[in-house]
């Protein structure tokens, strides 16, 4: 029988965690008479040799007003217990040693797809686990949207639209570069919230001379031109606009041969993108100075966010939910928002890659360029 849970708040921070936390608190506590620990730093502070010092212990009292707080409580990690090297470490079997030695008899996992997998490994090892989502990409499969999604979208297209209004003031093409390194959604939805002219995707291949002349003539009708750019936007190594940028500029040269590397769960490491842009488009519309092409980065200033009310709302749902599931005998599930309704997802679901799929016409309308 279930009675010590503990939570673990892994990947990237975003708003909506917390509201995660404080519900599902209640609910245990009031519905099944719970326990409830944090574990600060996620997996990597439960595989700790000190794991007293990284625990945090919940309850009603301590919960009031957390759900409307920003980020996690618990701090973060990308640590990868189960990447090859930290299994011959024997880091997973020392996770569920430690959680035993404190009493915990479950986990309650926020993250995106590489904490779903350090969740799924833990579930396999017979651990029961359910996860909730949160990604300010939403790209985890089998949930219309997650935590953390709504509240930078809502950010991201106010200070999107400054740009616009500065563009339009100076004159000037303005990049705004966004997260989102295979799905778009986020690029996407706050390019459409704030006006953007053209919005560049993961999911559709930039041409890089066919971008530059749209550029070239939107800037001809109208003075200035503001573009939403995700991070993963893709182009081909042997673009003739970039190999002509390349020649003319050391910059470029070097950004784009630059290996920033990988992360803890194999991710390659992005980042860039709207700079390389800037330069190119300067170079192919043949403009003076390069401040004449602004490049702004979104970057983190999505994720450290106050929640907006949809983020508390789903936070909440989410835990009330996820506490239900886990006293009904549900593990290696991921709750998830589906047409309203908050259904388990098994894991292997939840990992398959989600990205953008609107309709080609959908996408023209919204100015999205690529093919």
């Amino acid at each position: 029988m279930l009675k010590k849970i503990a939570f673990m708040t892994g990947g990237g921070d975003c708003a909506g965690i917390n509201s995660f936390i404080a519900a599902a608190v209640r609910r245990g506590i009031e519905g099944y008479n719970a326990e409830f620990v944090g574990i600060r730093k996620a997996f990597e502070g439960a595989a700790s040799e000190n794991l007293e010092e990284h625990l945090v212990p919940f309850n009603l009292e301590n919960v009031v007003g957390l759900e409307k707080e920003p980020s996690t409580v618990l701090a973060s990690s990308r640590f990868n217990p189960f990447s090859e090297e930290n299994k011959a470490k024997g880091y997973p079997d020392r996770i569920v040693a430690n959680l035993k030695k404190i009493g915990v008899d479950a986990v309650l996992a926020t993250g995106g797809n590489d904490t779903i997998k350090s969740a799924s490994g833990l579930h396999q090892m017979g651990f029961p686990v359910i996860a909730a989502p949160k990604s300010i990409d939403n790209d985890v499969t089998g949930t219309d949207t997650m935590l953390g999604f709504k509240t930078a979208v809502a950010f991201g297209s106010t200070a999107f639209r400054s740009t616009l209004e500065s563009a339009k003031t100076h004159r000037r093409i303005s990049l705004v570069e966004i997260m989102g390194r295979e799905a778009g959604w986020l690029a996407l939805e706050i390019g459409i919230a704030g006006g953007a002219d053209l919005i560049l995707i993961p999911e559709k291949e930039v041409e890089l001379g066919e971008l530059c002349q749209k550029i070239k003539e939107l800037y001809e009708s109208q003075s200035y031109v503001n573009i939403a750019v995700a991070e993963g936007v893709s182009f081909k190594a042997d673009d003739p606009a970039l190999i002509r940028t390349k020649e003319a500029n050391s910059v470029v040269r070097a950004m784009v041969e630059e290996d920033l590397g990988k992360d803890a769960h194999g991710n390659p490491k992005l980042g860039g993108v709207g700079q390389i842009l800037r330069r190119i488009i300067r170079h192919e519309l043949g403009l003076k100075k390069l401040e004449e092409v602004r490049a702004t980065d979104l970057g983190f200033t999505l994720r450290g966010l106050n929640p907006v009310a949809d983020d508390v709302i789903l936070g909440t749902r989410f835990g009330f939910t996820a506490i239900d599931f886990l006293f009904s005998g549900v593990s290696g599930k991921m709750v998830g928002l589906q047409g309203g309704k908050i259904v388990p997802v098994p894991f292997a679901e939840a990992l398959v890659q989600k990205t953008v799929n609107w309709s080609e016409q959908d996408l023209r309308n919204a100015r999205v360029f690529g093919k």
